[in-house]
């Protein structure tokens, strides 16, 4: 596909202009109200979600328009733009990034391609959206519908990937599987894995409740959909009796088998080849789902990326046990089900680029996961700022400058002695009196010391008192 107009557009950066955004916004809105029903039904087709699952997406996306829209302020702009012409300056002037490449992943594809490109166009960018031929009906109908509310020269779709060459102007909006290092990108980690932690502390049946729902809903192909949950083993069985019961209510049907959706998916294949194996033990299931637990450390199911119907459970012994289990990978996320404290030592050391503490949230759930070493947001999946480049304009010399000056051009010898007497002053005190906290360390060596000197005096005694008797005696 031709991309040259894309190209001419950034060039004359007509996308800067906020009345510009807001009419695209405007159309934008427009179009997917007015398709709303069309844009359901090819998702119950390509998905086979339920429809309080495909509404929940819809009203998400819309959303997600609707707060990046709000955000878009003329005065502000206004007044930010001509802070220098008044003789202000302006720290937080920014701009677009320029062009936005979007690669939207499968799942829930209709949130994942607004949210991301809803936050593009607010931030002031033009947009290329890669969407390849496929035979699910929701890329055919986004082409027509995004193409005929969008400015052909700001936005455009592509079924190819583009050359390096234009790639290498654009940020890149990566939400699928990649192996490939991406220099200027905004990468979702989709292959990453999501592990769930329930602590003998934790409320068991709140647990079961939340996990399982989070591992059923849309499929079970989320990417915040919890891959294994390690279960503290004194809480083990009321745990699994919990979620087989969860699940059972969850999926079951008149006849006991899962609720079918208008597209039922095939038998789970995850669920055959564990039903083969000697070191997994399947505790209920149907025909696409099932609740596992997996007994052998070394199985490589605690390894892998699960997207499908399928819950596993792997016995733990203590907290440490779980944060040793955390694969020396970077999760995606963690979830940590009990008391405050150690749910805190949990998150604190399971290495994930997010963690939630005796919840899951199940808006998470649907759409990428959020950008890696990336700021969360509670609003938007995707922030403004993330498609923006600080460009501050300054008018007034700061007060570092004027120092280094005096001290380079020798100016005034008082005020440049004065400045480096301050500069190799010592650091004000941390008023820390001594001794006043003991570290693990320091209660270590405390008690082994008690441990000892009681031990000693203890045989001193004993020594003492079989002394005594011996003279006594004689």
């Amino acid at each position: 596909m031709d991309l040259t107009r894309i190209l001419s557009a950034n060039i004359d950066g007509r996308t800067q202009n906020t009345r510009y955004r807001q009419s695209q916004f405007q159309r934008l809105q427009a179009a997917l109200v007015k398709h709303i029903a069309e844009i359901q039904d090819a998702i119950r087709s390509d998905s086979g979600h339920t429809q309080q699952e495909i509404r929940a997406e819809v009203v998400l996306a819309l959303q997600e328009l609707r707060t990046h829209y709000t955000s878009l302020n003329l005065a502000k702009d206004l007044e930010v733009e001509y802070r220098i012409a008044e003789g202000k300056d302006n720290p937080d002037a920014t701009r677009g990034t320029g062009i936005v490449y979007i690669v939207p992943c499968v799942h829930t594809l209709f949130y994942s391609v607004i949210s991301a490109l809803t936050a593009a166009l607010a931030a002031g960018n033009c947009i290329v959206l890669e969407l390849p031929q496929t035979t699910m009906e929701l890329p055919v109908l986004l082409r027509q519908i995004l193409t005929d509310a969008l400015d052909h020269d700001t936005f455009a779709i592509t079924a190819e990937r583009p050359d390096s060459s234009f790639l290498s102007k654009a940020l890149i909006v990566q939400q699928t599987n990649t192996n490939t290092e991406i220099a200027n990108a905004l990468v979702s980690p989709a292959t990453s894995r999501t592990v769930a932690v329930v602590d003998r502390t934790a409320k068991v049946a709140e647990a079961a409740q939340a996990l399982v729902a989070a591992r059923f809903a849309l499929g079970g192909r989320s990417p915040y959909s919890p891959d294994v949950v390690l279960v503290n083993e004194f809480v083990m069985k009321p745990f699994v009796e919990a979620v087989i019961q969860q699940a059972s209510k969850y999926l079951g049907g008149d006849n006991g088998e899962a609720r079918q959706s208008p597209n039922p998916s095939r038998r789970s294949p995850l669920l055959a080849s564990i039903q083969k194996s000697r070191n997994d033990r399947v505790l209920v299931s149907g025909s696409n789902w099932g609740v596992v637990e997996v007994q052998d450390r070394k199985s490589p199911l605690l390894q892998k990326k699960i997207d499908e119907k399928v819950l596993l459970v792997h016995s733990i012994t203590s907290l440490d046990d779980a944060i040793d289990m955390s694969f020396n990978k970077k999760l995606a996320a963690a979830y940590a089900f009990a008391a405050p404290a150690s749910a805190k030592y949990l998150t604190q050391f399971i290495d994930a680029d997010i963690s939630w503490v005796n919840h899951v949230p199940t808006h998470m759930l649907i759409g990428p996961a959020i950008v890696r070493n990336a700021p969360y947001s509670a609003r938007t999946r995707y922030t403004k700022s993330q498609f923006q480049l600080s460009r501050p304009q300054l008018i007034t010399s700061p007060a570092q400058s004027h120092a280094t000056q005096t001290i380079l051009e020798n100016l005034n010898t008082v005020k440049s002695d004065s400045l480096w007497r301050e500069a190799i002053a010592p650091l004000p005190s941390t008023n820390q009196r001594p001794g006043h906290k003991i570290g693990f360390f320091e209660q270590g060596i405390i008690t082994g010391g008690l441990i000892t000197l009681a031990s000693l005096i203890a045989t001193v005694s004993t020594l003492g008192y079989y002394t005594w008797v011996f003279v006594r005696n004689r």
